[in-house]
């Protein structure tokens, strides 16, 4: 038995209509894909939104400044958000740091405490010295914490302004969100990452579906 092929249109709007919600006021389109990289199929579920006129969270500029580690980290600075002291590089750093790459091709970037892996790692994350890395310096006593942030929320409560934060500023519904809390117990903002679905927590869950009108 010969089955067809399912059109690709058909498929394009099962993908829209399982990751595409709209607010609980009805007045907003939410992108709820978990991963706004460039080039991603959450990129380009955006993407298709705004070529008809139709607004959406977020939108590919607001995950290019979210995805970008210096853009991410400048874009929160001039919102007021306290990040770490940051440079960028295309080989050198000194330990202790986290080495985020600016490629399109690596995704994951290092926390690097010791200098015999500096090498080793600067070549890796620069794709042989090709691409920069951006640095953010780790001070003495601090330690690197992570939540996830659902629609400017978090069940961590030490966290929520920092997750309304990252809603807010940057327009991204679902985030694993890195924070550096320095040894004086100051808070700073440090990366966004990917978030799906399938990864929340009951809790998580139940929030997101109180925000977005769900399929019945």
């Amino acid at each position: 038995m010969v089955t067809s092929k399912p059109n690709q249109s058909s498929v394009e709007s099962r993908l829209q209509s399982a990751l595409i919600k709209k607010s609980e006021t009805g007045n907003q389109l939410i992108n709820l894909s978990g991963d706004y990289d460039y080039l991603s199929e959450g990129y380009y579920l955006s993407q298709d939104y705004e070529h008809r006129g139709q607004p959406i969270k977020p939108t590919c500029k607001d995950m290019l400044d979210a995805y970008v580690p210096p853009l991410f980290l400048e874009k929160a600075k001039i919102a007021g958000l306290p990040v770490a002291e940051y440079y960028l590089s295309n080989g050198y750093f000194e330990p202790p740091v986290i080495v985020d790459p600016i490629n399109p091709f690596t995704l994951k970037g290092k926390i690097v405490y010791k200098s015999g892996r500096v090498k080793s790692i600067a070549k890796s994350l620069t794709r042989n010295y090709t691409y920069a890395v951006c640095c953010q310096e780790l001070t003495e006593g601090c330690k690197i914490k992570y939540f996830n942030s659902v629609l400017g929320w978090s069940s961590q409560i030490q966290f929520q302004e920092f997750s309304r934060n990252v809603w807010e500023v940057f327009s991204i519904p679902l985030a694993r969100v890195r924070v550096i809390i320095t040894a004086d117990e100051k808070y700073l903002l440090s990366d966004i990452a990917p978030l799906f679905i399938k990864d929340l927590t009951k809790t998580e869950l139940k929030h997101l579906k109180g925000c977005v009108v769900w399929d019945s």
